[in-house]
């Protein structure tokens, strides 16, 4: 941003300190306009995805200013991006990203131009964008193992190597780092083996417009619907439906809200992230923002009023409010 926007004063003393912005511009305000006619249809799936995890083709956002390239760990592809001219730096750091998309959606081009950026504007990272098993053919009860094998495979490889890892997502990619990390954490506080106590983890988390609560009982959800151009409470029920199955959605490995935030703080890792005014998702975020504070996690938070669900993928198209987050997540990510 041009002009740093300050932590609010209320929070300045906090383990989280929240950033509030209220302003909106003219074509923000106009896409949300454009939008709420659609709002049944825009970021619907459309066909059911197979099973397993789909091979991707990078989009020419991603590769106009870095370089994609393509591995496969554990059945799961993984499209490593690499800024052309990166921002130098001593340390390593890798940045997994799970793109959001009802669990159900594979990565937009939005995506690839969101992590593209991070790639440039974070000295020393490479972005690794994660082709996750997608609902309903691969719901949570058969997704969620697989991908808890998946992210020991990569902490293991990042201590090999002395890379730092962020784990980081958008609305249902966010809800799955989250679920993810904190069923890891449980499970190394619980094993009694003093070497598998000391498994890696990341250092930090960064969460977008999370998904934190399945079960979507939140009254406030349907108070936020009028003011949501994109999403719906019917919409945002099948999805949960989708990737929940038969498991329970209060359950903590697909509710993160409902799991051990306190293990955040035990083990230090760094919990970022912003909200958005105008999304359904907010609510139940900000509770999970909060239940963060209460446990005394640290961690930078944007909560931005009038703002639409990920209004942060609209970089790619200019707009200001977008350009901006992505920036101020740069100084977030760069200060890890």
């Amino acid at each position: 941003m041009a002009t740093r926007t300050p932590v609010d004063a209320s929070t300045k003393n906090s383990t989280i300190q929240i950033t509030t912005r209220h302003d909106r511009s003219v074509l923000m305000f106009l896409l949300h306009m454009l939008l709420r006619p659609f709002h049944n249809h825009v970021g619907r799936s459309g066909h059911a995805r197979p099973e397993g995890s789909v091979k991707l083709k990078p989009s020419p956002i991603g590769t106009k200013r870095s370089n994609v390239t393509q591995r496969v760990v554990c059945d799961i592809h993984v499209y490593d991006i690499v800024a052309k001219e990166p921002a130098q730096s001593d340390t390593k750091k890798r940045i997994y990203y799970f793109a959001g998309g009802g669990w159900q959606t594979p990565p937009s081009s939005q995506h690839w131009g969101m992590c593209s950026r991070m790639a440039q504007v974070v000295p020393g990272a490479t972005v690794s964008l994660v082709s996750y098993p997608l609902a309903p053919k691969n719901p949570a009860k058969d997704a969620f193992p697989w991908l808890m094998r998946f992210y020991r495979e990569v902490m293991k490889t990042a201590e090999e190597v002395n890379e730092k890892i962020i784990l980081a997502g958008d609305s249902s990619g966010a809800n799955i780092v989250l679920s993810l990390i904190l069923e890891a954490l449980r499970e190394d506080d619980q094993n009694t083996d003093l070497e598998e106590k000391s498994a890696p983890h990341p250092i930090a988390i960064f969460a977008t417009c999370p998904s934190t609560d399945l079960t979507r009982n939140n009254p406030d959800i349907e108070k936020t619907a009028k003011y949501d151009p994109m999403l719906t409470p019917k919409f945002i029920k099948s999805t949960a439906k989708a990737w929940c199955g038969d498991m329970d959605p209060s359950d903590r490995r697909v509710s993160p809200v409902n799991a051990d935030i306190s293990l955040l703080k035990k083990y230090g890792v760094h919990v970022h992230g912003i909200t958005a005014g105008h999304d359904i998702l907010s609510p139940d975020g900000v509770l999970f923002r909060k239940k963060l504070q209460e446990n005394g996690v640290s961690g930078q938070w944007l909560h931005w009023e009038k703002q639409m669900h990920c209004f942060v993928l609209t970089y790619p198209y200019g707009l200001r409010e977008a350009k901006e987050a992505v920036d101020w997540v740069g100084d977030v990510l760069k200060a890890e």
